[in-house]
C-alpha cells in the first residue's frame, strides 16, 4: 500500500477527528432525548486524545472548545436536572485535565523527537536504528546513508541484510549488544549501493527487545591507508634483507679474492737461502 500524502494524511487525520466529535454530539443528543445519561460523556474522550495525538499543540483548544460543547448540550437538553449539570460540570472538568496533561506530555515527547531528529541530521557519525527481530531498518541519518551511496528514504523500512550482508556477524553483534558484560563495538563490513565494500566500525548505543540503536564509523579510508603502510614496510624489509644477502655475498668473494691473492703471492716469492750452521 502506497504512503499518502502530506495534504492526503491531513485531510484524513481532520476526517477522522470530525467523525469522532460528531459521533460524540449526536450520541448525547440521543441519549439526553431518550434518558440515557451515564454513557455519552464517555464518547467525548475519543476526540480529545485523537486531537493530543495528532496535534498536540492545539489539544488544550481543542479540549475546551468540545469541552464547551458538552456543557452547551447539557444545558439546552438535560431539562435543567441539577444532578445531570452537576455531573457534566464534573466531566467538563475532568476533559480539560485530559487534554492539558495529555498535550503537555505529547509536547515534551514531540520535543524530544526533534532534539533527537537534529542530532540524527547534524551528528558526524552515521547513525541507523534497526529491528533485531525482522531486520527492518527503522532510521537512518543522512550521513551514514550517504556513506553506503543510498538515499536515506530508500533504506527506511528495508531488510538490513541489503548493506549488512554478513548474517552471522549481525547476529553475534545483537547478541553482544543485548548483553551488559558483551562488547558492545564491532568492526564490519558494509555494501554500498555500488557493491563497493566499506569498512564500519559499529557501537550499540541502545538495544532494547524492538530496537537496536547503533553509531557507525566508516574507517575504510584509514583500513586503506594502514594496509598501504604495511605493505610499504614489508617491501622495505624485503629490500633491506635482498641488499643485506647482495653485500654478505659480496664480502664472501671479496674475502676469497684476498685469500686467493695471499696463496698465490705465497707462491711466487723466492724462498730465502738457510742460514750456514755456526761451527
Amino acid at each position: 500500500m502506497e504512503q499518502l500524502s502530506g495534504e492526503n494524511e491531513e485531510i484524513l487525520r481532520l476526517f477522522i477527528i470530525a467523525a469522532a466529535c460528531i459521533g460524540a454530539v449526536l450520541s448525547s443528543i440521543f441519549s439526553l432525548t431518550h434518558g440515557i445519561f451515564d454513557v455519552f460523556p464517555f464518547l467525548y474522550i475519543l476526540p480529545i486524545i485523537l486531537c493530543v495525538y495528532f496535534y498536540p499543540r492545539r489539544a488544550v483548544l481543542f479540549t475546551l472548545a468540545i469541552g464547551l460543547t458538552y456543557i452547551g448540550i447539557i444545558y439546552l437538553l438535560g431539562t435543567g436536572n441539577a444532578n445531570i449539570i452537576a455531573i457534566s460540570t464534573a466531566w467538563f472538568a475532568i476533559f480539560i485535565t485530559i487534554g492539558v496533561v495529555a498535550s503537555s506530555y505529547a509536547n515534551d515527547l514531540a520535543v524530544g523527537r526533534m532534539r533527537i531528529r537534529d542530532i540524527l541530521e547534524n551528528s558526524q557519525d552515521g547513525i541507523f536504528c534497526f529491528d533485531p527481530r525482522n531486520g527492518r531498518i527503522r532510521e537512518i541519518n543522512a550521513k551514514c546513508a550517504s556513506w553506503l551511496r543510498y538515499d536515506r528514504r530508500d533504506l527506511i523500512g528495508k531488510d538490513i541484510a541489503q548493506v549488512w550482508p554478513d548474517a552471522e556477524e549481525r547476529a553475534r553483534f545483537i547478541a553482544n549488544a543485548a548483553d551488559e558484560a558483551g562488547s558492545r563495538e564491532a568492526e564490519t563490513l558494509f555494501s554500498a549501493k555500488d557493491g563497493t565494500v566499506l569498512r564500519f566500525v559499529v557501537s550499540a548505543v541502545l538495544a532494547t527487545r524492538d530496537r537496536v540503536l547503533c553509531s557507525a564509523i566508516d574507517v575504510t579510508g584509514n583500513k586503506i591507508v594502514d594496509e598501504e603502510i604495511r605493505k610499504t614496510l614489508e617491501d622495505l624489509e624485503e629490500q633491506v634483507k635482498a641488499r643485506t644477502a647482495h653485500l654478505e655475498r659480496i664480502n664472501e668473494e671479496l674475502r676469497a679474492e684476498i685469500l686467493e691473492h695471499r696463496r698465490f703471492e705465497a707462491q711466487m716469492m723466492p724462498r730465502s737461502p738457510k742460514k750456514r750452521e755456526r761451527k
